[in-house]
Protein backbone atom coordinates (compact mmCIF):
# COMPACT_ATOMS: atom_id res chain seq x y z
CA UNK A 1 0.00 0.00 0.00
CA UNK A 2 1.25 3.55 -1.00
CA UNK A 3 1.62 6.39 1.19
CA UNK A 4 -1.44 7.93 -0.22
CA UNK A 5 -3.67 4.30 0.62
CA UNK A 6 -2.35 4.62 3.93
CA UNK A 7 -2.65 8.13 4.98
CA UNK A 8 -6.56 7.11 3.80
CA UNK A 9 -6.73 4.19 5.27
CA UNK A 10 -5.84 6.36 8.53
CA UNK A 11 -8.60 8.43 8.34
CA UNK A 12 -11.09 6.14 7.59
CA UNK A 13 -10.18 4.58 10.85
CA UNK A 14 -11.29 7.72 12.40
CA UNK A 15 -7.95 8.12 14.54
CA UNK A 16 -4.90 10.06 13.62
CA UNK A 17 -2.61 6.96 14.44
CA UNK A 18 -1.38 4.34 17.04
CA UNK A 19 1.63 4.55 16.98
CA UNK A 20 2.56 7.58 18.30
CA UNK A 21 2.88 9.46 15.36
CA UNK A 22 5.84 12.36 14.77
CA UNK A 23 3.65 14.13 12.67
CA UNK A 24 0.46 14.89 10.97
CA UNK A 25 -1.03 13.09 7.89
CA UNK A 26 -0.73 16.17 5.91
CA UNK A 27 2.91 16.77 7.32
CA UNK A 28 3.83 12.90 6.14
CA UNK A 29 1.91 13.87 2.54
CA UNK A 30 3.94 16.51 1.75
CA UNK A 31 1.36 19.05 2.38
CA UNK A 32 3.42 21.25 4.92
CA UNK A 33 4.31 24.39 3.71
CA UNK A 34 6.81 25.88 5.83
CA UNK A 35 8.80 22.15 5.39
CA UNK A 36 8.60 23.17 1.80
CA UNK A 37 9.36 26.66 2.17
CA UNK A 38 12.77 25.53 4.36
CA UNK A 39 14.30 23.43 1.88
CA UNK A 40 13.14 26.02 -1.01
CA UNK A 41 15.41 28.21 1.38
CA UNK A 42 18.06 26.60 2.07
CA UNK A 43 18.94 26.06 -1.60
CA UNK A 44 18.50 29.67 -2.16
CA UNK A 45 20.59 30.94 1.00
CA UNK A 46 23.59 28.56 0.83
CA UNK A 47 23.54 27.58 -3.50
CA UNK A 48 23.03 24.08 -2.50
CA UNK A 49 22.54 21.83 -5.30
CA UNK A 50 20.02 19.76 -2.99
CA UNK A 51 18.33 20.18 -0.22
CA UNK A 52 15.78 17.13 1.32
CA UNK A 53 13.87 16.61 4.76
CA UNK A 54 13.31 13.36 5.82
CA UNK A 55 10.99 12.68 8.30
CA UNK A 56 9.67 9.08 10.11
CA UNK A 57 5.93 8.17 10.71
CA UNK A 58 6.91 6.84 14.60
CA UNK A 59 9.87 6.07 16.82
CA UNK A 60 11.61 3.26 15.18
CA UNK A 61 9.69 3.95 11.68
CA UNK A 62 11.47 3.81 8.28
CA UNK A 63 12.96 7.20 7.40
CA UNK A 64 11.36 8.63 3.83
CA UNK A 65 12.76 11.98 1.67
CA UNK A 66 9.58 14.14 1.61
CA UNK A 67 10.50 17.96 1.32
CA UNK A 68 13.18 18.21 -1.77
CA UNK A 69 14.56 20.95 -3.31
CA UNK A 70 17.06 20.74 -6.33
CA UNK A 71 15.54 17.24 -7.24
CA UNK A 72 16.34 15.84 -10.50
CA UNK A 73 13.02 13.43 -10.42
CA UNK A 74 10.97 11.43 -8.04
CA UNK A 75 13.09 8.74 -7.36
CA UNK A 76 14.01 10.13 -4.07
CA UNK A 77 10.88 9.80 -3.33
CA UNK A 78 10.66 6.08 -3.24
CA UNK A 79 13.84 5.69 -0.56
CA UNK A 80 13.18 3.89 2.53
CA UNK A 81 15.56 4.01 5.18
CA UNK A 82 15.16 1.62 8.20
CA UNK A 83 16.91 2.59 11.50
CA UNK A 84 20.97 2.49 10.51
CA UNK A 85 20.44 2.25 7.31
CA UNK A 86 21.54 5.29 4.07
CA UNK A 87 22.44 8.24 5.02
CA UNK A 88 19.07 9.32 6.53
CA UNK A 89 19.18 6.06 8.79
CA UNK A 90 22.43 6.15 10.17
CA UNK A 91 21.97 10.00 11.03
CA UNK A 92 17.69 8.41 12.62
CA UNK A 93 19.80 5.65 14.78
CA UNK A 94 23.24 7.52 15.86
CA UNK A 95 20.92 10.97 16.83
CA UNK A 96 24.40 12.36 15.20
CA UNK A 97 25.33 14.31 12.23
CA UNK A 98 27.51 13.52 9.41
CA UNK A 99 29.15 14.89 6.32
CA UNK A 100 31.15 13.89 3.52
CA UNK A 101 32.77 16.55 1.49
CA UNK A 102 34.19 14.32 -1.12
CA UNK A 103 31.70 11.04 -1.46
CA UNK A 104 34.14 9.66 -4.09
CA UNK A 105 37.37 9.77 -2.03
CA UNK A 106 35.66 8.97 1.31
CA UNK A 107 33.13 6.08 0.86
CA UNK A 108 34.27 2.88 -0.61
CA UNK A 109 32.22 2.53 -4.16
CA UNK A 110 31.47 -0.97 -3.17
CA UNK A 111 29.43 0.73 -0.01
CA UNK A 112 27.75 3.34 -2.55
CA UNK A 113 24.70 0.82 -2.42
CA UNK A 114 24.19 1.70 0.71
CA UNK A 115 23.78 5.19 0.44
CA UNK A 116 20.53 5.22 -2.32
CA UNK A 117 20.31 9.14 -2.04
CA UNK A 118 23.67 9.40 -3.62
CA UNK A 119 22.73 7.12 -6.48
CA UNK A 120 19.17 8.76 -6.92
CA UNK A 121 20.22 12.89 -7.26
CA UNK A 122 24.08 12.27 -8.50
CA UNK A 123 25.47 13.52 -4.86
CA UNK A 124 29.53 14.33 -4.58
CA UNK A 125 28.92 16.36 -1.37
CA UNK A 126 26.77 16.09 1.69
CA UNK A 127 26.36 17.46 5.23
CA UNK A 128 23.31 15.39 7.41
CA UNK A 129 21.52 17.10 10.47
CA UNK A 130 19.10 15.15 12.77
CA UNK A 131 15.91 16.58 13.65
CA UNK A 132 14.40 16.22 17.20
CA UNK A 133 11.67 16.98 18.80
CA UNK A 134 10.65 16.54 22.08
CA UNK A 135 13.99 15.07 22.82
CA UNK A 136 13.33 12.16 20.16
CA UNK A 137 14.98 12.44 16.90
CA UNK A 138 12.25 12.11 14.46
CA UNK A 139 13.62 13.20 10.97
CA UNK A 140 16.83 14.50 8.99
CA UNK A 141 18.20 17.39 6.81
CA UNK A 142 19.99 16.81 4.14
CA UNK A 143 22.05 19.30 2.34
CA UNK A 144 24.06 18.52 -0.92
CA UNK A 145 26.32 19.16 -3.91
CA UNK A 146 26.16 17.62 -7.24
CA UNK A 147 30.39 18.35 -7.32
CA UNK A 148 33.10 18.47 -5.15
CA UNK A 149 34.83 21.36 -3.33
CA UNK A 150 37.49 22.37 -1.07
CA UNK A 151 35.21 25.20 0.35
CA UNK A 152 32.13 22.86 0.62
CA UNK A 153 33.26 22.24 4.39
CA UNK A 154 33.11 25.86 5.07
CA UNK A 155 29.54 26.57 3.60
CA UNK A 156 28.10 23.28 5.69
CA UNK A 157 29.62 25.02 9.14
CA UNK A 158 28.29 28.24 7.68
CA UNK A 159 24.82 26.25 7.17
CA UNK A 160 25.35 25.23 10.85
CA UNK A 161 25.92 28.61 12.36
CA UNK A 162 22.96 30.14 10.64
CA UNK A 163 20.26 27.51 11.70
CA UNK A 164 21.22 27.97 15.08
CA UNK A 165 20.10 25.01 16.68
CA UNK A 166 16.62 25.48 15.12
CA UNK A 167 14.78 24.64 11.87
CA UNK A 168 11.21 25.17 11.84
CA UNK A 169 9.71 23.11 14.43
CA UNK A 170 12.83 20.93 14.59
CA UNK A 171 15.76 20.88 17.42
CA UNK A 172 18.63 20.77 15.17
CA UNK A 173 21.85 18.59 16.33
CA UNK A 174 24.64 19.83 14.98
CA UNK A 175 27.61 18.52 17.06
CA UNK A 176 29.68 15.43 17.65
CA UNK A 177 29.42 14.81 14.05
CA UNK A 178 29.75 11.07 13.55
CA UNK A 179 33.81 9.62 13.22
CA UNK A 180 32.04 7.53 9.78
CA UNK A 181 35.93 5.97 9.34
CA UNK A 182 35.46 4.49 12.87
CA UNK A 183 31.98 3.95 12.63
CA UNK A 184 32.86 2.04 9.58
CA UNK A 185 35.42 0.02 10.77
CA UNK A 186 33.03 -1.35 13.87
CA UNK A 187 30.16 -2.15 11.54
CA UNK A 188 31.99 -4.78 9.94
CA UNK A 189 33.47 -5.75 12.79
CA UNK A 190 30.23 -6.51 13.77
CA UNK A 191 28.83 -7.70 10.75
CA UNK A 192 31.72 -10.16 11.04
CA UNK A 193 33.58 -8.95 7.23
CA UNK A 194 36.62 -11.09 6.65
CA UNK A 195 35.42 -13.68 9.21
CA UNK A 196 33.06 -16.48 9.90
CA UNK A 197 29.56 -14.54 9.12
CA UNK A 198 27.40 -16.93 10.42
CA UNK A 199 24.68 -17.32 12.24
CA UNK A 200 25.71 -16.93 16.10
CA UNK A 201 25.78 -19.08 18.34
CA UNK A 202 22.53 -18.03 20.53
CA UNK A 203 20.52 -17.54 17.02
CA UNK A 204 21.22 -21.45 16.57
CA UNK A 205 20.33 -21.88 20.17
CA UNK A 206 17.04 -19.67 19.35
CA UNK A 207 16.31 -21.95 16.34
CA UNK A 208 16.74 -25.18 18.04
CA UNK A 209 14.59 -24.06 20.72
CA UNK A 210 11.36 -23.27 18.68
CA UNK A 211 11.61 -26.57 17.22
CA UNK A 212 11.63 -28.50 21.25
CA UNK A 213 8.91 -26.16 22.06
CA UNK A 214 6.72 -27.19 19.02
CA UNK A 215 7.57 -30.61 19.68
CA UNK A 216 7.16 -30.65 23.60
CA UNK A 217 3.59 -28.24 23.37
CA UNK A 218 2.23 -31.24 20.87
CA UNK A 219 3.30 -33.67 23.37
CA UNK A 220 1.29 -31.96 26.03
CA UNK A 221 -1.51 -31.53 24.05
CA UNK A 222 -1.54 -34.82 21.95
CA UNK A 223 -0.38 -36.79 24.48
CA UNK A 224 -0.33 -36.39 28.33
CA UNK A 225 -3.03 -33.63 27.99
CA UNK A 226 -5.35 -36.60 25.90
CA UNK A 227 -4.73 -39.23 28.57
CA UNK A 228 -5.58 -36.87 31.31
CA UNK A 229 -8.45 -36.57 29.64
CA UNK A 230 -9.10 -40.31 29.52
CA UNK A 231 -8.65 -40.60 33.36
CA UNK A 232 -11.38 -37.93 33.37
CA UNK A 233 -13.61 -39.84 31.81
CA UNK A 234 -13.34 -42.78 33.92
CA UNK A 235 -13.92 -40.60 36.95
CA UNK A 236 -17.09 -39.92 35.55
CA UNK A 237 -18.16 -43.49 34.87
CA UNK A 238 -17.41 -44.44 38.14
CA UNK A 239 -20.06 -41.76 40.13
CA UNK A 240 -23.01 -43.64 39.80
CA UNK A 241 -21.74 -46.37 41.45
CA UNK A 242 -20.65 -44.44 44.81
CA UNK A 243 -23.37 -44.51 47.38
CA UNK A 244 -21.07 -42.75 50.85
CA UNK A 245 -21.64 -39.36 50.84
CA UNK A 246 -17.56 -39.24 51.31
CA UNK A 247 -16.87 -41.16 48.48
CA UNK A 248 -18.83 -38.58 46.15
CA UNK A 249 -17.00 -35.74 47.96
CA UNK A 250 -13.51 -37.59 46.99
CA UNK A 251 -14.64 -37.73 43.64
CA UNK A 252 -15.20 -34.36 43.51
CA UNK A 253 -12.01 -33.36 44.57
CA UNK A 254 -10.49 -35.49 41.95
CA UNK A 255 -12.32 -33.77 39.18
CA UNK A 256 -11.32 -30.19 40.45
CA UNK A 257 -7.66 -31.53 40.15
CA UNK A 258 -7.77 -33.03 37.23
CA UNK A 259 -9.36 -29.79 35.59
CA UNK A 260 -6.89 -27.91 37.06
CA UNK A 261 -4.03 -30.13 35.78
CA UNK A 262 -5.62 -30.24 32.67
CA UNK A 263 -6.12 -26.32 32.42
CA UNK A 264 -2.12 -25.78 33.80
CA UNK A 265 -1.28 -27.98 30.29
CA UNK A 266 -3.28 -26.81 28.37
CA UNK A 267 -1.46 -22.84 29.34
CA UNK A 268 1.48 -24.58 29.20
CA UNK A 269 1.46 -25.65 25.95
CA UNK A 270 0.16 -22.97 24.47
CA UNK A 271 3.07 -20.95 26.12
CA UNK A 272 5.60 -23.07 24.31
CA UNK A 273 3.49 -23.31 21.02
CA UNK A 274 0.93 -22.04 20.84
CA UNK A 275 -1.60 -23.43 17.78
CA UNK A 276 -2.95 -20.21 17.30
CA UNK A 277 0.16 -18.93 16.05
CA UNK A 278 0.57 -21.74 12.98
CA UNK A 279 -3.54 -21.37 12.74
CA UNK A 280 -4.78 -18.33 13.20
CA UNK A 281 -1.08 -16.00 12.89
CA UNK A 282 0.42 -13.18 14.95
CA UNK A 283 -2.39 -11.15 16.52
CA UNK A 284 -4.65 -13.92 17.73
CA UNK A 285 -1.68 -15.99 19.02
CA UNK A 286 -0.57 -12.79 20.92
CA UNK A 287 -3.85 -11.85 22.18
CA UNK A 288 -4.73 -15.80 23.61
CA UNK A 289 -1.22 -15.43 25.52
CA UNK A 290 -2.20 -12.21 27.11
CA UNK A 291 -5.48 -13.64 28.18
CA UNK A 292 -3.60 -16.34 30.26
CA UNK A 293 -1.08 -13.48 31.57
CA UNK A 294 -3.37 -11.66 32.68
CA UNK A 295 -5.47 -14.72 34.61
CA UNK A 296 -1.92 -15.79 36.23
CA UNK A 297 -0.47 -12.22 36.66
CA UNK A 298 -3.89 -9.87 37.65
CA UNK A 299 -2.73 -6.77 35.13
CA UNK A 300 -4.95 -5.69 31.73
CA UNK A 301 -3.31 -5.84 28.32
CA UNK A 302 -5.14 -3.69 26.38
CA UNK A 303 -4.44 -4.60 22.59
CA UNK A 304 -4.99 -1.19 20.31
CA UNK A 305 -4.56 -1.63 16.11
CA UNK A 306 -4.80 -3.54 13.17
CA UNK A 307 -2.80 -4.69 10.69
CA UNK A 308 -3.85 -4.62 6.74
CA UNK A 309 -3.27 -8.08 6.41
CA UNK A 310 -4.09 -11.35 8.55
CA UNK A 311 -1.15 -13.66 8.03
CA UNK A 312 2.61 -13.14 6.94
CA UNK A 313 5.92 -14.64 6.64
CA UNK A 314 5.88 -17.61 9.22
CA UNK A 315 9.68 -16.61 10.17
CA UNK A 316 8.10 -13.14 11.37
CA UNK A 317 5.28 -14.39 13.23
CA UNK A 318 7.41 -16.56 14.78
CA UNK A 319 10.15 -13.96 16.25
CA UNK A 320 7.70 -10.99 16.71
CA UNK A 321 5.38 -13.03 18.66
CA UNK A 322 8.07 -14.58 21.17
CA UNK A 323 9.77 -11.21 21.27
CA UNK A 324 6.50 -9.37 22.25
CA UNK A 325 5.38 -12.37 24.65
CA UNK A 326 8.76 -11.94 26.61
CA UNK A 327 8.41 -8.06 26.44
CA UNK A 328 4.42 -8.45 27.90
CA UNK A 329 5.58 -11.65 30.07
CA UNK A 330 8.08 -9.31 31.76
CA UNK A 331 5.98 -6.23 32.39
CA UNK A 332 3.38 -8.58 34.36
CA UNK A 333 5.81 -9.83 36.56
CA UNK A 334 8.56 -6.70 36.79
CA UNK A 335 6.83 -3.24 36.06
CA UNK A 336 4.38 -3.20 38.81
CA UNK A 337 1.59 -1.36 36.22
CA UNK A 338 -1.74 -2.72 36.55
CA UNK A 339 -2.35 -1.67 32.89
CA UNK A 340 -0.38 -3.06 29.93
CA UNK A 341 -0.79 -1.66 26.55
CA UNK A 342 0.13 -3.49 22.99
CA UNK A 343 -0.19 -1.55 20.08
CA UNK A 344 0.48 -2.80 16.33
CA UNK A 345 0.23 -1.55 12.61
CA UNK A 346 2.25 -1.65 9.59
CA UNK A 347 3.27 0.91 7.05
CA UNK A 348 4.84 0.52 3.73
CA UNK A 349 5.37 -3.33 4.27
CA UNK A 350 7.00 -2.66 7.78
CA UNK A 351 5.57 -4.07 10.80
CA UNK A 352 5.40 -1.84 13.78
CA UNK A 353 4.78 -3.35 17.68
CA UNK A 354 4.59 -1.92 20.93
CA UNK A 355 4.87 -2.89 24.85
CA UNK A 356 3.83 -0.03 26.85
CA UNK A 357 3.81 -0.22 30.88
CA UNK A 358 3.53 2.60 33.27
CA UNK A 359 5.55 0.94 35.79
CA UNK A 360 8.45 1.49 37.86
CA UNK A 361 10.92 1.39 34.80
CA UNK A 362 14.45 0.16 34.84
CA UNK A 363 17.91 1.20 33.63
CA UNK A 364 18.32 -0.38 30.38
CA UNK A 365 22.10 0.18 29.99
CA UNK A 366 22.59 -1.66 33.43
CA UNK A 367 19.52 -3.72 34.34
CA UNK A 368 19.78 -5.65 37.20
CA UNK A 369 19.88 -9.69 36.02
CA UNK A 370 16.13 -11.46 37.21
CA UNK A 371 15.42 -15.04 35.94
CA UNK A 372 17.63 -16.50 33.82
CA UNK A 373 18.72 -13.07 32.89
CA UNK A 374 18.72 -14.54 29.26
CA UNK A 375 15.22 -12.00 28.17
CA UNK A 376 16.52 -8.84 26.74
CA UNK A 377 19.77 -10.65 24.48
CA UNK A 378 17.16 -13.16 23.26
CA UNK A 379 14.51 -10.47 22.41
CA UNK A 380 17.43 -8.68 20.54
CA UNK A 381 18.83 -11.85 19.08
CA UNK A 382 15.36 -12.93 17.57
CA UNK A 383 14.98 -9.21 16.36
CA UNK A 384 18.82 -9.53 14.18
CA UNK A 385 17.31 -12.88 12.73
CA UNK A 386 14.71 -11.42 10.64
CA UNK A 387 16.12 -8.20 10.12
CA UNK A 388 14.17 -6.01 12.67
CA UNK A 389 14.78 -2.91 14.84
CA UNK A 390 14.91 -3.52 18.56
CA UNK A 391 14.16 -1.00 21.09
CA UNK A 392 13.86 -0.35 24.99
CA UNK A 393 13.20 2.62 26.28
CA UNK A 394 12.69 3.04 29.78
CA UNK A 395 12.23 5.46 32.85
CA UNK A 396 10.42 5.96 35.98
CA UNK A 397 7.11 6.35 33.80
CA UNK A 398 7.69 3.11 32.53
CA UNK A 399 8.99 1.23 30.32
CA UNK A 400 8.40 0.75 26.10
CA UNK A 401 9.65 -2.27 23.77
CA UNK A 402 9.61 -1.54 20.19
CA UNK A 403 10.08 -3.60 17.08
CA UNK A 404 10.12 -2.67 13.93
CA UNK A 405 10.30 -5.47 10.98
CA UNK A 406 10.17 -5.68 7.48
CA UNK A 407 6.58 -7.65 6.72
CA UNK A 408 8.93 -10.00 4.02
CA UNK A 409 11.06 -10.50 6.54
CA UNK A 410 12.73 -14.70 6.77
CA UNK A 411 15.27 -16.46 8.18
CA UNK A 412 17.59 -17.39 5.28
CA UNK A 413 14.78 -18.97 3.59
CA UNK A 414 14.42 -21.25 6.24
CA UNK A 415 10.41 -20.72 6.01
CA UNK A 416 9.18 -20.77 9.98
CA UNK A 417 12.66 -20.60 11.35
CA UNK A 418 12.00 -24.12 12.86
Amino acid sequence: MGDNGWLQKRSREGRRDVGASNFSEAELAGESERYAHAVKELKQVYGFDFVSIGLTAFIGAPLKWIYSAGATGERYRRIVLAPGHGIGGIVIKAGKPMMFVDIDAQIDPREYSSYPIVFAEDLHSFCALPLAKGGRVVGALLCAFRTVSDGHESVYMSLVRGLDGRLCDFDVVSSDFIDFRNMAAQGRSERGDGADSGESELSRVIGAQEAERKRISRELHDGIAQEMLGVSFLLNRVEPYLDEPEARSLLAEARENMDRILDDLHNLSVELRPSALDHLGFVPALRSQAAVFERTYGARIDFDGSLSMDRFDRALETQAYRICQEAILNACKYSESDTITVTFEDLDGWLHVSVADGGCGFDVEHPRIKGSGCGLSGMKERAHLIGAELTIESDGAGTTVTLVAPMHAAEGGKGDGE
